[in-house]
């Protein structure tokens, strides 16, 4: 945090989006998740925030995406409104908000995720400096993903590098519906350098809201069966991680990404948000995978745009694979060329105040 003048401050983050491999459907109480999650960070996509404390003028709340006012402000004004009993702070001061995304919103990212971790990664500085704490510490982050959580419950798993969990599971004894936890050691070399080509099926605003469906699993008629189904899956994905088994994890993996479309198709009401072009993806790549002995697999999240997962190793063949067969399913022929965030596994060298760079800015400090 610097202060610029009295009674005025300033906390400016980077954070990146992330994609779920163990999916997030459904959710209770507020923003708490009916099933545990399991997912890892992208490397260029992200939100770049910064929050401004100040008691000029009348204005209480002033957003501005990407240099405009945004019409995102109505729902960071109501954000602001409930986690103001967490910093109560936040009431002495007007806060303008300045918001950019490295990525198209109609991109098929999350930006909902990389937008609220931002905004609590800024929060949570300015609260510990309030406080006097060190932002150095374990409780910083988990009290950024908790902050996260309530803005958009899959942000609470972008405040951390590489891969986290989010939900109780009794894999991890210190996992927690209420914040992420990192999930690093142990994990096999092999998927450090994990690659995402986003194919973009449909740019369009998604049919129905996520929100909508996670209400929908409510009375889910699977219900019961997809929370099992979550908690074994999340065990079996984190035993690939451990022994490098790629076509364990290529099985989850894409388990989970049919499994989510398929509590949309049965839900009440129901919906599909795939589209002809997205099958006609998944079909090419597993007859890839089938033909070339390559490991590649999809996953994709409530909408009809496909990620395509892959390792280092493949990528020129892969790249090739994207340019030659499937570039002309995807809309105007664009996709987005991704890749794992990585970050330092130390959390004392995340969080240093003075110093700005956590390995390649994937969570980035940045100095004013």
């Amino acid at each position: 945090m610097s202060g610029k003048a009295k009674h005025q401050y300033l906390s400016k983050w980077r954070c990146p989006s992330n994609i779920a491999l163990v999916k997030y459907w459904g959710k209770h109480d507020f923003q708490k998740p009916m099933n545990p999650s399991l997912s890892f960070v992208l490397q260029n996509a992200f939100t770049e925030t910064s929050v401004e404390l100040h008691k000029d003028g009348n204005q209480k709340l002033e957003f501005y995406f990407e240099g405009v006012v945004g019409s995102f402000g109505d729902r960071i004004e109501k954000y602001l409104d409930h986690v103001s009993a967490e910093l109560p702070w936040l009431n002495k001061y007007n806060i303008r908000i300045h918001s950019r995304n490295s990525f198209p919103h109609s991109a098929g990212i999350a930006s909902s995720a990389s937008s609220f971790g931002a905004l609590a990664l800024c929060l949570t500085e300015l609260d510990f400096a309030f406080s006097g704490k060190e932002m150095d510490s374990p409780e910083f982050w988990q009290k950024a993903s908790i902050l996260a959580r309530m803005g958009s419950g899959s942000a609470c798993r972008s405040v951390y590098p590489v891969f986290s969990i989010w939900g109780k599971t009794k894999l991890f004894e210190s996992s927690s519906d209420e914040y992420a936890i990192p999930v690093t050691e142990g994990i096999s070399p092999v998927f450090s350098g994990l690659r995402d080509a986003i194919l973009l099926v449909d740019s369009g605003t998604k049919e129905v809201a996520s929100s909508v469906g996670h209400r929908l699993m409510e009375g889910h008629i699977y219900q019961r069966s997809r929370i099992a189904q979550a908690h074994e899956n999340i065990n079996e994905l984190y035993l690939a991680f451990l022994s490098g088994d790629q076509e364990k994890f290529i099985t989850v993996v894409e388990n989970e990404a049919l499994s989510l479309h398929a509590l949309m198709m049965t839900s009440y009401p129901s919906f599909i948000l795939l589209k002809p072009n997205s099958l006609e993806l998944i079909s090419r790549i597993r007859r890839f995978r089938d033909k070339s002995g390559i490991p590649v697999c999809f996953t994709i999240d409530a909408g009809p745009n496909i990620h395509l997962l892959y390792f280092e190793e493949n990528e020129l063949d892969v790249k090739a694979f994207i340019e030659e067969e499937l570039l002309v399913f995807c809309e105007n022929g664009k996709w987005i060329d991704d890749r794992i965030g990585e970050a330092s596994p130390n959390p004392s060298k995340r969080g240093v105040k003075e110093s700005v760079f956590v390995d390649d800015c994937i969570f980035e400090k940045l100095i004013s």
